[in-house]
């Protein structure tokens, strides 16, 4: 990998001069390394004093770990030589930048944002692009999803959907050495609340949807702040797709024209926007469509049940338009695009039982789960197993056990990363929603038994929704991640075993 210049810390001050109340910068030493965790500090490292929960011990820590200076907001911490400023999250993307020689400068960079469907659209524009850079000799993509992270050196499973500035650099930096042209990524509302693509230039915003989501005491506090961020996302962009069929569309048209983006629409109802679906056909298990592109019009097909999953494709064949990705490379891309645990249907052999996981989590997810099942399994009962996050997005809580409540025949409600809450009180509260909306419903908290217990009620022919997790193999509790099987997983074996006893 190639060797990042050093700089010593006058020069992150002198970047950092608007925001910069005091400092000591005593001899002024060499940078060498660059965190806010105090774990992670080696000899050399300028550490960052960040977060609400920040404690003196973890800078005595970094001290001990070989931190020769520090930065904090109010007042100093310590006589080591350090940089107070008025604003942490703020400073966080300037350190980035210098720390890791601007990357920013040297790769096309694509943002989405949305409420729901920013994942499936990444791995659609994904599957295109990587044809594209395959059959030009190029490396893949780069990508940062809400589920993994690829950024040429590391490949992971993601905690964040955008992650902090430094990371995002430091993600910025390992694709720029990879030869990488083109990093793709999922942009959260907290990612733009809090300043985290501050200095990044996107080539493409893309923004999908917007409905009510991540309203809570430690996220948004209503709908408005939450809008408000996500239509920070053209702050950093000069061109954005937007889906015309959004009741939104024009707060989030006024928005983007006030930054100055040029702006093209996609659309599944309106067929005189730049790019726009029409013809649509059931194809097992997907579906055939045309789109018409500015030269004309192109059959297309997707391999994934949902009919919102067409816009996914569409928001992404626009975006796969704008950056020149030739038109054969959009079209086996759609069709081969995969999202592990995503819309991702399991039948028996008999077709007795037919589970549906997914990773729906929000009431704009469900609404549109149940569109498709009322839609493709009209002849089937409908059961569904999911949970409620604990800690955060409290506000999702109401419409999930509304709408779960308003559609399933039955439900069974278990744990979805309830964090540091009580697994039976989410359940109960998400219960009480749906008994409002005239809803059935048990509780059954070890999620693996839940699903075992809904699969095993099938005694007519049944679509079994698991929605929630999808291929995750983690479950939040307290503070911790603790594996478990994934929903997919489960859904498998139970398949299986089911299939062995045909």
């Amino acid at each position: 990998m190639a060797a990042l210049e050093r700089y010593k810390l006058a020069e992150y001050a002198r970047d950092l001069d608007a925001l910069v109340s005091e400092n000591k910068l005593g001899d002024n030493p060499m940078i060498t390394g660059l965190t806010y965790d105090s774990r992670q500090v080696t000899p050399g490292s300028l550490f960052v004093c960040k977060g609400r929960s920040f404690k003196s011990e973890y800078l005595q820590q970094a001290i001990a770990n070989g931190a020769v200076a520090y930065i904090a907001e109010g007042a100093p911490l310590s006589d080591l030589p350090h940089i107070i400023v008025r604003d942490i999250r703020e400073t966080m993307p300037l350190l980035a930048q210098r720390y890791f020689n601007h990357p920013e400068q040297d790769l096309s960079i694509i943002g989405i944002t949305g409420t729901k469907g920013k994942s499936t659209t990444l791995y659609f524009l994904r599957e295109m692009l990587n044809l594209w850079q395959k059959d030009s000799g190029r490396p893949d993509i780069a990508f940062i999803s809400t589920i993994d992270t690829y950024d040429g050196v590391d490949c992971f499973k993601s905690q964040l959907t955008t992650p902090e500035a430094i990371e995002l650099y430091r993600h910025l930096h390992h694709a720029r050495c990879s030869n990488i042209r083109y990093l793709v990524m999922e942009v959260s509302s907290q990612g733009l609340k809090y300043n985290r693509l501050d200095g990044i230039k996107l080539e493409v915003a893309a923004f999908l949807n917007i409905s009510e989501d991540h309203i809570s005491a430690i996220e948004h506090p209503d709908f408005a702040d939450y809008f408000a961020a996500k239509l920070r996302i053209f702050e950093h962009s000069k061109q954005a797709v937007i889906n015309r069929d959004l009741p939104e569309q024009s707060l989030i048209t006024d928005a983007a024209i006030k930054q100055g983006n040029r702006l093209l629409y996609y659309s599944c109802q309106d067929d005189l926007a730049d790019f726009a679906a029409a013809n649509v056909k059931n194809r097992e298990p997907g579906y055939s469509f045309d789109v018409k592109l500015p030269e004309g019009t192109f059959p297309f097909e997707i391999g994934m049940l949902g009919l919102f999953n067409i816009e996914n494709a569409l928001a992404a064949i626009s975006i796969a338009y704008l950056l020149g990705c030739p038109l054969k490379h959009m079209q086996a891309g759609a069709l081969t695009a995969r999202t592990a645990g995503r819309m991702e249907l399991i039948p028996t052999r008999d077709r007795q039982i037919i589970a549906l996981v997914d990773y729906a989590h929000n009431r704009l997810s469900f609404e549109k789960l149940f569109e498709t099942a009322a839609k493709e399994f009209s002849g089937y009962k409908h059961i569904i197993v999911f949970g409620a996050t604990g800690d955060k997005a409290v506000s999702r809580r109401h419409g999930l056990g509304q709408v779960a409540g308003r559609h399933a025949d039955y439900i069974y409600l278990t744990e979805d990363d309830p964090g540091h809450e009580d697994i039976m009180a989410i359940c109960r509260e998400v219960g009480s929603y749906i008994e409002a909306a005239g809803g059935s419903y048990e509780i059954i908290p070890d999620r693996p038994t839940a699903i075992r217990t809904a699969f095993m009620s099938a005694t007519k022919p049944t679509l079994l929704i698991v929605a929630g997790k999808g291929a995750d193999a983690e479950q939040k509790r307290g503070s911790t991640s603790v594996a478990i099987e994934s929903d997919l997983a489960v859904i498998r074996r139970l398949v299986a075993e089911y299939d062995a006893g045909c």
